[in-house]
């Protein structure tokens, strides 16, 4: 076919689904970066709220419900569906999801006095059963998070393309 012959609906789609990838590709790495730096941010926040629990009954009972750890796993699901479904691909919800958890662990091995995050032993739930199992839900919850944001957006991202 020459160039100067007409092109049908499909070929101009194609087309135009080629020069959308050359463009998006010119901006990957803007876009890495940000959902690099998104899931940083994400990291620390959820590491500073995690800890946010509810008492159930008498204090130093073992009943307690993590609602700040939930809250930071929400907003790390929503942060991490968004930028794959955004970007078209799961390569950045993968970035920010590794992000968020690598931050997570850093906060929760981190030696000395001043820890974020209280790890978990047999003696510390004794003590303080609410902070440390906070930590494990934010900790292991993170990691959760990510397998789970990327396979609902590879499954939404594959709908998506069945449909058109």
């Amino acid at each position: 076919m020459s160039e100067d012959a007409p092109k049908d609906d499909t070929q101009l789609a194609a087309s135009d689904a080629r020069e959308g990838q050359r463009r998006g590709s010119a901006y990957r790495p803007a876009v890495m970066g940000l959902v690099f730096s998104i899931g940083a941010v994400i990291g620390v926040l959820g590491t500073g709220i995690h800890g946010n629990i509810l008492v159930l009954g008498e204090p130093g009972s073992s009943s307690v419900v993590p609602w700040g750890a939930a809250l930071a796993l929400l907003m790390a699901f929503a942060a991490q569906l968004w930028a794959g479904l955004r970007a078209g691909s799961i390569v950045e919800s993968a970035v920010m999801g590794i992000t968020i958890f690598t931050v997570a662990t850093v906060a929760y091995i981190w030696p000395g006095p001043d820890q974020l995050m209280v790890p978990y032993s047999a003696e510390v739930m004794e003590v303080l059963p609410g902070p440390a199992i906070a930590s494990l839900v934010w900790w292991l919850g993170s990691g959760i998070v990510a397998l789970a944001s990327m396979i609902l957006a590879k499954w939404m991202l594959a709908r998506e393309a069945a449909r058109s």
